[in-house]
């Protein structure tokens, strides 16, 4: 075989992924949607996916020995973890789980009392919202079906609308990844930890599980999690407790309640936290501790109270924009030659060779694109100021998540509240912004407030770095990516129509899509000028990173990194950061007494810790689909 040639993806992995995904998506809601259970799309690796790829290996195995010709190639099972991940995302608990209560919530709990009515309803176009209340009611008291015509007819234009919008902007993104591909991956060999593991499982014959250690780490993850799980099921079964979370009473340690103090033993936390860079795991739970002490600082001198001092999310914006323009600055010559290729008509030095697509078709994929997104703003009210600016800063912070996943892996990536909303009703104030553009601009509440925990863009730059990786067609790849993105996008709306009919939205998580009106009857009730005291943290925030920086480019051991003091300042890190403190210290351990060469041998056994706690946990969930209980917290 020419080792230069690219397998093709096979019509059967296509097919295969396309029929997972509802069965993937019904889950996932089930999961955090109905039971606010498990939360799978909060973390970096999707453990129901993994999850699946597992089976499948499973699978593999019996196909290998009775029929090998019809097994399943690496390529194969990458191609359906690629479409799963990129599903998953937009099923999850921070994306279509918001916007499709945000399609109603405006005009449900509108009352006379509020006057959102009179506030803000003249500015939401009729084609993205569904506003009657018999066809509400159903929606949010629940004992009712989607499947009736009424419904069907109410519900389907917005939601195509919407969908269709989620491929265009998975699409845009797709289009980026492909110019930052080469550099981060060939020019600067960034590692991608989160792509190891689906990587090093899927290799030939599994010889992966083979390994003691795997299987030891494996049976201790799984030990726990089973009486963990146990327990909450019935009482009656022992336990070993792995989370712990404080409730301090006393000033100034009360400050750490919001977002909360817990100790926990996570197997799987601590597993990922295995294989990220050691000064990142030291950074992440460092920064994660000095985040409380700046809490109790401020209570100690009463600055939380009178400046809201520290002000994490402020703060955050300017540690991502930060690392937004450094990471510009180190890839300036790749992007000079991107640039070129868009007026140059011929490539330059073959320096798209080997790409998905040509770095030109990118380039103007990726306009047509933002345009098409402008577009949609336009018609929907907005102004092309205000949704320039919105998506230039959506897509900014949206490559800088990708580069600290792809450079750095950490296993979650939570930048509450600090997305392009905040960011330019800081600058401008909305007085100035104006009540139609914060209207619409609540509209895409469910693409920006939370939703940097589950974000398609770094799974997209993962799935093409195992593309070139394992050599199978990449071109192919953001086809399928494509499909993945659409299907995934209509069949979370529709198992969070068809469930929510059923049980009712108001018996299940609401309350993050109703925060968005809640958040713009007050703006519009109170309009403000420009907020100097939320742009002076964001400098800070950016000063601070861009000095941590450069002592990291002058100091090659400095041990301290802006990502950790990104990702960890609210609430998934509270579980987090005592499980990556246990990993940190083992890995520490390991490289300081036997090398590389001793850390290597002990990757199976942490990979083993993933494993295992995924496949109780999955499987204790889907048992609970059919026998209808329900545990709080499976594992993380």
């Amino acid at each position: 075989m020419n080792p230069l040639k690219k397998s093709s993806i096979t019509l059967r992995a296509t097919l295969i992924g396309i029929a997972l995904i509802p069965l993937n998506s019904y889950w996932i809601l089930h999961l955090s949607y109905i039971w606010d259970s498990n939360r799978p799309t909060s973390l970096a690796l999707l453990f129901n996916v993994l999850f699946t790829l597992l089976v499948l290996i499973a699978l593999n195995t019996l196909l290998r020995r009775l029929r090998p010709t019809f097994a399943f190639t690496q390529s194969e099972l990458l191609t359906i973890y690629a479409m799963l991940c990129q599903a998953s995302v937009f099923a999850g608990r921070d994306m279509l789980q918001v916007l499709v209560p945000l399609m109603g919530n405006g005009f449900w709990y509108a009352t006379p009392e509020n006057e959102w009515t009179q506030l803000f309803h003249q500015h939401l176009p009729e084609w993205l919202v569904v506003g009657e209340q018999d066809i509400l009611s159903g929606f949010y008291k629940g004992e009712s079906t989607f499947y009736l015509q009424a419904h069907i007819q109410a519900w389907l234009v917005p939601t195509l609308i919407w969908v269709c919008f989620c491929l265009v902007i998975g699409v845009t993104m797709l289009f980026l990844n492909v110019l930052l591909r080469k550099q981060w991956q060939e020019h600067e060999r960034l590692t991608y930890p989160i792509a190891q593991l689906p990587f090093e499982i899927t290799q030939g014959k599994n010889r992966f599980f083979n390994r003691r250690m795997m299987t030891v780490g494996l049976c201790i993850a799984a030990l726990l999690n089973l009486l963990y799980s146990l327990h909450q099921i019935n009482p009656v079964f022992p336990t070993i407790p792995l989370y712990h979370s404080f409730r301090l009473a006393e000033k100034p340690w009360s400050a750490m309640n919001n977002p909360g103090f817990r100790i926990s033993f996570f197997p799987f936390a601590i597993g990922v936290g295995f294989l990220i860079p050691l000064d990142l795991g030291f950074s992440c739970w460092f920064f994660h501790l000095f985040w409380h002490f700046q809490r109790i600082v401020g209570e100690s001198f009463g600055w939380r109270g009178s400046i809201g001092f520290p002000r994490e999310m402020a703060q955050i914006r300017g540690v991502w924009i930060a690392l937004f323009l450094w990471t510009l600055w180190m890839g300036r010559s790749h992007v000079r030659i991107v640039l070129k290729t868009l007026f140059s008509s011929r490539a330059l030095t073959d320096s798209d060779e080997g790409e998905a697509l040509r770095y030109k078709t990118a380039i103007i994929g990726a306009l047509v694109g933002f345009i098409l997104i402008i577009a949609f703003c336009l018609k929907a009210g907005m102004s092309l100021w205000f949704a320039a600016l919105f998506f230039v800063f959506y897509f900014a912070m949206s490559i800088t998540i990708t580069r600290i996943r792809a450079e750095l892996g950490p296993p979650a990536h939570d930048l509450y509240n600090a997305g392009p909303d905040l960011l330019l009703t800081d600058a401008f104030g909305t007085r100035r912004i104006g009540n139609r553009n914060l209207s619409v601009m609540s509209l895409f509440f469910w693409l920006n407030h939370l939703s940097y925990r589950a974000h398609p863009m770094p799974h997209q730059l993962e799935a093409l770095k195992l593309a070139h990786q394992t050599r199978f067609n990449s071109t192919q790849l953001l086809w399928v990516l494509a499909i993945a993105i659409f299907v995934g996008a209509l069949s979370a709306a529709w198992g969070h129509l068809h469930l929510s009919y059923q049980v009712g939205l108001e018996n299940a998580r609401s309350w993050y899509a109703r925060a968005a009106f809640n958040r713009l009857a007050g703006w519009l009730y109170n309009p403000g000028e420009t907020n100097f005291s939320g742009l002076l943290y964001t400098t800070g925030g950016f000063t601070f990173a861009i000095g941590l920086l450069l002592l990291r480019w002058r100091f090659i051991q400095w041990p301290l990194h802006p990502v950790g003091y990104v990702v960890s300042s609210w609430w998934t890190f509270t579980g987090l950061w005592f499980p990556l403190l246990i990993s940190w210290t083992i890995k520490r351990i390991l490289l300081s007494t036997g090398g590389v060469r001793l850390y290597r041998r002990a990757i199976p056994f942490f990979i083993g810790l993933v494993i295992g706690d995924v496949i109780v946990a999955s499987v204790i969930s889907i048992l609970g689909l059919f026998f209808d209980y329900r545990v709080v917290y499976l594992s993380w």
